[in-house]
């Protein structure tokens, strides 16, 4: 399986992870909150109201569907709510409401949610190119039906005529006129002209003229009134497109000023929550993390904090160093002589670990270690995650070989900021280690001595050397499964003899297994890239994880591992059928309740295989994997449900939505969701979401 590392939050909220209103406008918690309230807005015509029991909007509808994006949420019925937007469509534009009049502006917002909907249709473009040339002619006409445009790639012949009308805002050598309304103006030649692909007249005064309208509770006005949501939106879209920072600090606490209760935003501190500002700050949240050299959104589906966000509880270490500040934890030091850790008090053998961090300024180094213990004196012994010049990117083996192991890929340095935010996750999988630097990756490293130890401490670095401070944030950690030879309750290693040979797998055995009782089974396959013959990979990504962060379920698990493919009529295919069976023989599983899930290249074979032998499952859960619409017949009456991430690659997005639609066009109605803003591990949200597991276990054949 290619990976593209994903990182968004999902509804999990990390227990006393708050933070001061500077460092962070939405807490994970806060968007698991503005998620479930957007997403309670979707009405049963597909579209979304503005208010609970409202009627839909084309507004509403197109401003929800963006925000869940950007709050890690999902569209309860995707495909309803495409439908919705289609039955807008009206002379060429877009119509407020299914069977009213088009016009420019509702148009612009038309094209808007078909480009977040992945809507592809050469036609409706069209269409609404000719709409513009007809319609679009005041400045927020134009500045709009530009933006429509960008969403869906459009073209139109009218661009060089628009932008000479909206520059025509500023001064004719692209500065602005000084005033309260400054800095809008200027936000909004700007951003309409980016948003084009032209360039700006004067970048510079543009710059300038936005920066300085920031007021000192951080928000821009229009024209001189109180800051709102709104204004600091069309002028922080320029300053993004721009890749310059205002006070962002100042930014993040006016937007947290505006958070309502019920999850929504106000326009100013003082109003009403309402979908639009919420939208405004959703975006500006994301926009800001991104400037700051933050992943906009953390991945939380199926890991637990190692830090509170309060204290320094669940770590050991020197406290003259280390504190928790703000969110964050800091090492800060003045002229050291030795290196000083702060350790975890917890040991872990296989893990996935994600974590942000800063070191002010660039200066100093710093590192994470992985699998490591304490030795005498301040030293730890063990992998490192390193940071610092020369080293960004790298893993270290810290006071045990001395040595770099493996350097930073030159693609994931080329990704670093030196002085601002980096994002590490970091996979520990038996001898495995890969290290992915601000979504690249940057070691992929395999241990070939025996000896070195696969379990131990994760710990945090300040090294010797002069003054210096480091930051860390978003600390969490993906418990793995370590399949033994055991054969009692837990994660095993087993062999199967096949007509090419013998196969190894792993079976999940759950607590309290009682021979006597019946139980359910799940026969899960991996991706591409766990292909292989070790037997173990496989039960460490997807399921595995999850029934681990679930503290088990109870079900028969089956792991096989593929060596090329999963479709039905290989080799791979009939080993994981013969694994089946040869659990089946040991272990009481209910044949009536057989369920086939996978992932990727497992999501692909699940539908493969389940064509060919309908027969043997109670039912399937494809994850960010399509099968051939053509088989939609086959599957007859059995339950399905399918997930992917919408940021996927469209063949297997768009696949997996194709796939859904021929099974409703041959009448069965099988569950599907779409994660906003997610990429291909989509499997993480999938098997996390405790529903998910609760439905497999519930199946069962007539």
């Amino acid at each position: 399986m290619r990976r593209r590392i994903a990182f968004v939050f999902i509804a999990l909220a990390i227990a006393g992870a708050a933070s001061t209103p500077a460092s962070r406008a939405q807490s994970p918690a806060e968007f698991a909150q503005t998620a479930a309230y957007v997403a309670s807005l979707q009405n049963p015509d597909g579209g979304f109201g503005p208010a609970p029991g409202r009627p839909s909007s084309l507004g509403t509808t197109s401003g929800a569907v963006r925000i869940l994006k950007y709050v890690g949420g999902s569209i309860p019925d995707v495909l309803n709510c495409i439908q919705y937007v289609r039955s807008c469509r009206a002379d060429g534009g877009f119509a407020p409401a299914p069977g009213g009049k088009a016009d420019s502006l509702t148009t612009s917002i038309g094209l808007l949610a078909a480009g977040e909907l992945k809507i592809a249709d050469k036609e409706l473009v069209d269409a609404a190119v000719a709409f513009f040339h007809e319609h679009a002619k005041e400045d927020e006409q134009v500045r709009m039906a530009v933006a429509g445009l960008e969403a869906v790639a459009g073209k139109s012949a009218d661009l060089p005529r628009w932008l000479d009308q909206i520059r025509k805002l500023g001064n004719p050598d692209g500065t602005f006129a000084e005033g309260p309304g400054q800095a809008f103006a200027a936000g909004t030649v700007a951003a309409t002209v980016l948003r084009s692909g032209e360039a700006l007249a004067n970048r510079d005064a543009a710059i300038e003229a936005i920066k300085a309208g920031q007021r000192p509770d951080g928000g821009w006005s229009k024209d001189g009134g109180p800051s709102d949501l709104s204004s600091s939106y069309r002028v922080m879209r320029a300053l993004f497109l721009l890749k310059e920072r205002p006070d962002l600090g100042r930014l993040r606490a006016f937007i947290a000023r505006c958070r309502k209760s019920d999850g929504t935003y106000s326009n100013t501190p003082d109003g009403e929550g309402n979908l639009g500002a919420t939208y405004y700050a959703s975006i500006m949240t994301s926009w800001s993390r991104k400037l700051d050299g933050e992943p906009p959104v953390v991945e939380t589906a199926g890991f637990v904090p190692l830090f509170n966000g309060r204290d320094l509880a669940g770590w050991e270490g020197d406290e003259s160093v280390w504190s928790a500040r703000d969110g964050m934890i800091v090492g800060k030091s003045g002229k050291l002589d030795h290196n000083v850790f702060l350790a975890t008090k917890e040991s872990y053998k296989d893990f996935v670990l994600s974590l942000t961090f800063r070191v002010i300024d660039g200066k100093g180094n710093s590192g994470v270690q992985l699998r490591s213990v304490r030795v005498p004196g301040t030293e730890m012994s063990g992998y490192q995650a390193d940071i610092g010049e020369g080293y960004w990117g790298s893993l270290y083996d810290e006071s045990r070989r001395n040595k770099t192991l493996v350097q930073g890929s030159p693609e994931a340095l080329a990704k670093l900021n030196k002085s601002d935010w980096n994002h590490y996750v970091v996979r520990c999988f038996g001898g495995r280690i890969t290290i992915y630097l601000n979504g690249v990756t940057s070691v992929d490293y395999r241990e070939a001595d025996d000896s070195i130890a696969r379990e131990g401490l994760i710990a945090l670095q300040v090294h010797a050397g002069d003054p210096m401070e480091v930051q860390f944030k978003d600390v969490v950690i993906q418990r793995a499964p370590s399949p033994d030879a055991g054969d009692g309750p837990g994660f095993h290693v087993r062999r199967v003899q096949t007509e090419q040979g013998p196969r190894d797998y792993t079976v999940y055995v759950p607590e309290g297994y009682d021979r006597s009782k019946p139980y359910p089974a799940i026969l899960f396959l991996h991706g591409a890239g766990e292909r292989g013959e070790d037997g173990i990979v496989p039960s460490q990504v997807g399921i595995g994880p999850a029934i681990v962060q679930r503290g088990g379920v109870p079900a028969i698990v089956v792991f096989p591992q593929a060596r090329k493919t999963w479709q039905a009529d290989s080799e791979d295919a009939a080993a994981a059928l013969k694994a089946l069976d040869d659990v089946t023989k040991d272990y009481n599983v209910d044949p009536k309740r057989v369920i086939l899930t996978g992932l990727s290249m497992g999501g692909m074979g699940t539908w493969s295989i389940a064509a060919a032998h309908p027969e043997k499952f109670a039912a399937l859960v494809p994850v960010c994997g399509p099968g051939k619409s053509e088989d939609a017949a086959k599957y007859g009456s059995i339950p399905i449900r399918g997930f992917v991430g919408d940021d996927d690659f469209p063949r297997l997005h768009l696949g997996m939505r194709a796939m859904i639609e021929a099974l409703r066009a041959a009448g069965t109605h099988p569950g599907y969701t779409e994660y906003r803003g997610v990429g291909h591990e989509s499997w993480d949200r999938a098997y996390n979401d405790p529903a998910t597991i609760d439905w497999m276990l519930s199946q069962k054949r007539p």
